[in-house]
């Protein structure tokens, strides 16, 4: 959900979509998934129905109604629900890429003429930043090695899991203020210089549920855009986001996660994921197991969560054309539906400034109360971790 923004009224915006799925599959709009092929049919013209119209928002009214709007249209591939000046949107991308958003958004706000994106490479991305990271021997013995001594996990007995129906997340979220976040911002450069905003809250966020009385999974996936392999110039519209799991409890210190990211960023890591992972999305058997598997949870003792913490990035970016619209409050609130039952997926949004931290999990699983009380002592544990006032 994004606002307000200065948009169109709903036949340009359904003009506007069009003309985006008409540049051409590699565009990602206008693609329809085959209901018995793993393969997608693309009918351009289809997309008008992605757009449909809501009342405006209401003064005060909380603008997650939007969401509520969203899920009550019939399953489509993309989803634009425009209210007045705040628009939500929903599609199935992949994990933690939001390029595709960004697009989308783009062309509706008028900020970019589908007409100007640049044709599709002839060489599949992926392919080509595969072979960078596979001609670079640096990279290739940084991943040997961290495979190598890569901690493993003991192996222990399968436990007996009980299925659950599919549903729809439950969220809940806070909003950090910019002048908040900015004591954060310079107590970290004066503490730890080079370690990201990203690093800190990430960290703030495993503290935070940890001491909620969550029980976490020491291994937290962190999406990174795998985009940085690929030659200058060269980019694409399909989901190239790797989720890459790292060792973080309540003893890590913002700035080695830092050092490890940055090392993973390197090496090739998010490539050679991106990599592994499509080769085993081939598999029909290997998919439907992952899909059975992701909706069981234990059946006896606590629920170990499988902790998600993705980023939609800075909004609208100092290259981006929005342009925020009356006298509203700026806020994009982002939900990702978290990839199993045991899921808890935080997506955070920077906007002028503030932050805004979103979870999605399901509530039969785990409790709300303890989710909201985690989200809102994040800017706490954040402020302690660089020494802020």
């Amino acid at each position: 959900m994004i606002g307000p923004l200065d948009l169109p009224v709903l036949p340009e915006a359904v003009e506007r979509i069009i003309r985006l799925a008409h540049v051409g599959p590699h565009a990602r709009v206008g693609l329809i998934p085959s209901a018995t092929e793993r393969r997608w049919a693309f009918a351009p013209d289809a997309a008008a129905r992605a757009v449909t119209e809501a009342p405006p928002l209401s003064p005060g009214e909380a603008p997650t109604r939007l969401f509520d709007e969203l899920t009550a249209l019939p399953e489509r591939p993309l989803r634009i629900v425009i209210a007045g000046d705040h628009l939500a949107l929903d599609f199935d991308h992949g994990l933690g890429d939001v390029t595709l958003l960004h697009l989308i958004v783009d062309v509706l706000v008028g900020a970019i003429d589908p007409d100007d994106l640049p044709s599709p490479h002839a060489i599949p991305p992926l392919l080509v930043a595969s072979a960078a990271v596979a001609v670079d021997p640096r990279r290739l013995v940084a991943l040997a090695r961290f495979h190598r001594d890569r901690p493993r996990a003991p192996v222990s007995p399968p436990a007996v899991r009980r299925e659950l129906s599919p549903r729809h997340p439950a969220s809940a979220s806070v909003r950090i203020p910019a002048h908040r976040v900015d004591a954060v911002r310079t107590a970290r450069t004066e503490s730890i210089p080079g370690t990201g905003i990203f690093s800190v809250y990430t960290v703030a966020l495993v503290r935070g549920l940890t001491a909620a009385g969550v029980y976490l999974d020491p291994m937290v996936t962190l999406p990174f855009n795998a985009r940085g392999a690929l030659p200058r110039g060269w980019t694409t519209h399909a989901n190239f986001a790797a989720g890459l799991a790292f060792p973080i409890d309540i003893q890590t210190r913002p700035a080695d996660l830092q050092r490890d990211m940055t090392a993973s960023g390197r090496m090739g890591r998010p490539t050679a994921n991106l990599a592994l992972a499509s080769l085993k999305m081939r598999s029909r058997s290997r998919v439907r197991r992952a899909m059975q598997a992701a909706l069981t949870v234990p059946a006896h003792g606590p629920i170990r969560a499988e902790l998600l913490h993705s980023s939609v990035g800075h909004l609208p970016g100092r290259t981006r054309g929005w342009q925020w619209a009356g006298s509203g409050q700026p806020t994009v609130i982002g939900t990702g539906v978290p990839p199993s039952a045991a899921g808890i997926t935080v997506t955070t949004a920077f906007v002028e400034g503030a932050i805004t931290m979103t979870a999605a999990f399901r509530d039969d699983v785990f409790d709300p109360t303890l989710i909201r009380s985690a989200l809102d002592s994040v800017q706490r544990h954040a402020a302690d971790l660089v020494g802020a006032s």
